[in-house]
């Protein structure tokens, strides 16, 4: 009878086993294909039940000097930052230092009598505030992006524009929020951001590869950022940290980032009702806590699971990571080469995480890449029209292909952006950012008229769509 117990639990742990080394397998060779149709340079990481089971290395961390992506690479997280920063504010919520429920002006004598003067903290860590965000300055990008200012310098730059709503009404991401609390845990505690978050929050984690970035540090293994162009890669541009702090600064890896789930999975840092709060669902349709966004996901048409994620985009980085409590799983990619379809990357991740078979096809945007560099836009939109009915091989993601034809508006090849983004619109006429881009386009190009139409129909979709909204202002024009 023993033998027989023995054989059936041998016989169920290798099964398990299959099963892992398969899913690794499956894994391996959706990065590989990503990795060839030049969607993904960077490090990845999954992890199920508290253990890493797949993790790896694609393309180069430096590519003047031909140095190849690795675990330990570290890279810039952009907004992924914004979760540790939220755990970094509710360590001093805990400790007593910060309540949620009182405002700035408590806090910061120089927001008292100014708009945001009245807004919670609760409010900012939940993007519910009303506070603006930097896209409402049409030169923030990359004139304000490249400058050096001191924290007090930075904040006189935002902090007598008005709120976009009553606080707490409403959803609105704002990285001048969380710069906003990174200043507040600078004041409260007497330290520096990039001190406070090493010590409450990256030596309790272990996160020992981890830290603030300022450009003129020199970071051991940090990788470059690059951004794709037609027929290649190009650095991508500078932007000063200085004006990132709470929001963007952070670099990182994998394994360190595998290591703040942890922490946040055994109340490492902060209690467990804390940590509920932090998670709980906020405003739809962002259900946005405190530092994540908490929504299911859908593995299969009737199937879904609790998670919480972030997107992090910086000059030349795109991260995400999705967290999945209920069975102490995560998936995470960061990348060193921008854009990306960072979305269907992590999806077809969680996807097979829960046994789904995955089948990547090939992304339009990068084939209409090789086409516009050597046929040239107005072909490439030709050719559209028959890749998006190859189903079979080809799939369009309609963030990608607004993005390349943002990267043409900025190449200075307004035309061709004109007919990039005019062909997004066809396809995709309820997409704000197809919109808004569009509205940019036609403003360069002197059409006026058109440019404040797609202006409008971007805030008809969004309502509260700030760089459309500022456009129009700077245009002397009413939002309807």
């Amino acid at each position: 009878m023993k033998n027989k117990y023995f054989l059936f639990l041998l016989l169920l742990v290798l099964h398990w086993q299959a099963i892992a080394q398969s899913k690794k397998e499956q894994f391996g060779q959706l990065m590989t294909t990503y990795h060839d149709y030049n969607m993904f340079d960077g490090a990845v990481l999954v992890a199920e039940h508290g253990k890493i089971i797949y993790q790896d290395a694609f393309g180069m961390a430096n590519r003047e000097w031909n140095i190849p992506n690795r675990l330990d690479t570290k890279f810039m997280i952009g907004s992924v930052s914004k979760p540790l920063t939220a755990m970094l504010v509710l360590v001093y919520v805990e400790k007593g230092l910060i309540n949620l429920d009182k405002t700035l002006g408590d806090y910061l004598p120089e927001f008292n009598n100014r708009p945001a003067g009245i807004v919670t903290i609760r409010q900012i860590l939940s993007h519910t505030s009303g506070m603006p965000n930097y896209d409402i300055m049409k030169n923030f990008f990359p004139e304000m992006s490249r400058r050096a200012f001191t924290r007090e310098e930075y904040i006189k730059i935002y902090r007598d524009s008005a709120l976009a709503f009553t606080p707490g009404t409403r959803y609105y991401y704002s990285s001048w929020g969380y710069f906003t609390l990174g200043y507040l845990v600078e004041k409260i505690s007497g330290k520096t951001y990039a001190q406070a978050m090493k010590e409450e929050i990256f030596d309790k984690a272990g996160m020992s590869h981890s830290g603030s970035y300022h450009h003129t540090q020199v970071v051991p293994d940090r990788a470059t950022g690059y951004d794709y162009v037609l027929g290649g890669y190009q650095s991508a541009d500078f932007r000063d940290q200085s004006n990132t702090m709470g929001t963007g600064d952070i670099y990182s890896t994998v394994e360190d980032l595998f290591k703040f789930h942890l922490a946040i999975m055994d109340n490492r840092l902060i209690g467990k009702e804390l940590t509920n709060e932090m998670l709980r669902p906020g405003i739809a349709p962002a259900n946005y806590g405190f530092g994540w966004f908490n929504k299911p996901f859908k593995y299969t048409d009737r199937d879904s699971v609790a998670t919480n994620f972030h997107l992090g985009m910086t000059e030349g980085f795109v991260s995400f990571f999705r967290r999945i409590p209920s069975t102490n799983s995560m998936v995470l990619i960061l990348c060193n080469s921008s854009p990306t379809d960072f979305f269907g990357i992590c999806n077809n991740l969680v996807k097979i995480l829960y046994g789904q078979s995955v089948k990547v096809k090939q992304p339009i945007h990068k084939k209409m890449e090789t086409l516009i560099a050597e046929k040239g836009t107005a072909r490439a939109v030709e050719e559209f029209q028959l890749l998006k009915k190859d189903t079979a091989r080809y799939y369009a993601d309609r963030i990608s292909l607004c993005f390349l034809a943002e990267q043409l508006l900025t190449m200075k090849r307004v035309e061709d952006a004109r007919l990039m983004a005019e062909n997004n619109i066809a396809e995709f006429p309820s997409f704000d950012m197809a919109n808004c881009i569009l509205g940019n386009v036609y403003l360069q190009l002197g059409r006026k008229e058109d440019a404040a139409l797609y202006y409008r129909k971007t805030l008809t979709i969004s309502p509260f769509y700030e760089e459309a909204r500022s456009r129009l202002k700077e245009m002397g024009l009413a939002e309807q």
